[in-house]
């Protein structure tokens, strides 16, 4: 029968100052056992701290002698992924394990080659759930959803628990996972999702149905309406998630995304009047006339898309930009020039670039309607993918709009896409 040997790290404060010595020229292991004295954070600047808990993930310095005789550390019943590059006779430097212990003996196992195990006490700290997203926020009530985040733990003593709007929704209706929920959507209001377990409880920045922020849900609850030259879009309210949506296409677009008016949904302000910014109602209203971009830094843009199995979409990408009044003075915005780069007569605007299909060649949704999320820190890129343009600036940049699946820098195939778009949104992100 194997030794098992047991230290008590409190014995070690004397040796405080013993750092992570640099990676040795080669590496072998070591005969006998290990002693460890201390745990401590890696950064130097935390290293007077002596750690008996830590949450997963994070990064511990172990601290000891002989301590290249380790050949597998686990910490409770998961086990470590060891460098060798960070391994010395005092020091060893890993991560606690990413998955969450089934069995909790609050110990650190360090196996030797000759299967001698020490042991010592330590905690591993398991965070609270984490909400990131929801695969559609107006998704309607008897139909399936995904909540997206991490840290999912349904405890048999303490279950996990999910409200959307305020609503709990029954535990035979979800299917859990580490980094997922999937749900049947109750009959609920508006409001935040919440999530509930052993280890702690969060709610989602975002909203189920989400009313803030409302750019246009093409049911007249605004004054903006999709405004500009060669509009081709078309409404329609059947298998919608909230009443009407915009349908563009379907078009067709080569390999490199070309120019295809019949897929662009523009919403310029002003009018033939002038003084764009003057507007505070009706068609041209500039929409920082009514949405609050104060904080925009901390917003996203968001809406609902539906792209049909039947038209998939293979090329271009989906510029969205967002520009000042001052920029749509002359008629650069309603003659596109906006949209180029400045070598092709542009205004070298930034933009997000939207691009699903790059990773697999194809993208829809699988005749489901998604919803869509890009942070106004990513409105970074020119018409050909290139990045490097002055960011978004102040609330002002925010009057005008235009969504155009169109160019991007990476190239695709042939496609005849349909774009539905609904709930057009600005919102809070974090």
């Amino acid at each position: 029968m194997k030794k098992i040997y047991s230290y008590i790290g409190a014995a070690a404060l004397a040796i405080l100052a013993v750092s992570c010595e640099d990676q040795p020229d080669a590496f072998k292991l070591a005969d006998g056992v290990p002693v460890l004295h201390y745990i401590r954070p890696v950064d130097v600047n935390s290293a007077d701290s002596l750690l008996t808990e830590a949450y997963m993930e994070s990064q511990l310095c172990f601290v000891g002698d002989n301590l290249r005789s380790i050949r597998e550390v686990w910490f409770n019943d998961q086990q470590a992924i060891l460098n060798t590059s960070f391994m010395t006779d005092h020091t060893l430097i890993l991560s606690v394990p990413k998955n969450i212990p089934g069995l909790v003996s609050d110990k650190i196992y360090m196996i030797t080659p000759s299967k001698d195990t020490v042991t010592a006490d330590f905690h591993v700290l398991v965070p609270g759930p984490a909400i990131s997203s929801m695969s559609c926020e107006y998704a309607p009530a008897g139909s399936e959803a995904v909540l997206y985040g991490d840290y999912f733990v349904d405890d048999p003593n303490v279950p996990l628990t999910l409200t959307v709007g305020g609503v709990p929704v029954a535990k035979k209706d979800i299917r859990i996972s580490k980094t997922s929920l999937t749900f049947v959507v109750p009959e609920a209001p508006e409001g935040p999702v919440e999530v509930s377990t052993i280890y702690g409880e969060t709610k989602s920045v975002f909203h189920y149905r989400d009313t803030r922020g409302i750019i246009t849900d093409f049911d007249g609850t605004t004054d903006v309406v999709p405004q500009g030259w060669n509009i081709a879009a078309s409404y329609s309210s059947e298998g919608g998630v909230s009443g009407n949506y915009v349908v563009l296409g379907p078009a067709d677009l080569d390999e490199e995304g070309g120019w295809q008016e019949a897929l662009k949904l523009p919403f310029w302000c002003g009018n033939w009047n002038g003084d764009p910014m003057g507007i505070t109602s009706g068609a041209g209203i500039p929409i920082c006339n009514f949405i609050d971009f104060s904080d925009f830094k901390n917003m996203a843009f968001k809406f609902e898309l539906y792209i049909p199995k039947s038209n998939p979409w293979k090329s271009g990408s989906m510029q969205i930009v967002f520009t000042s009044a001052a920029r749509c003075a002359n008629d650069s915005w309603q003659n596109n020039t906006y949209i180029h780069t400045a070598a092709k007569g542009g205004l070298d605007l930034c933009r997000a670039l939207y691009t699903p299909w790059a990773e697999s060649g194809s993208f829809d949704t699988d005749d489901q309607w998604i919803t869509v999320t890009i942070p106004f820190s990513d409105f970074k890129y020119n018409a050909d993918g290139t990045e490097g343009l002055v960011p978004l600036q102040s609330p002002e940049d925010f009057a005008s709009l235009i969504i155009w699946p169109w160019n991007g820098g990476t190239k695709g195939t042939e496609c005849t896409p349909v774009f539905r778009y609904d709930n057009l949104r600005a919102v809070p992100n974090r």
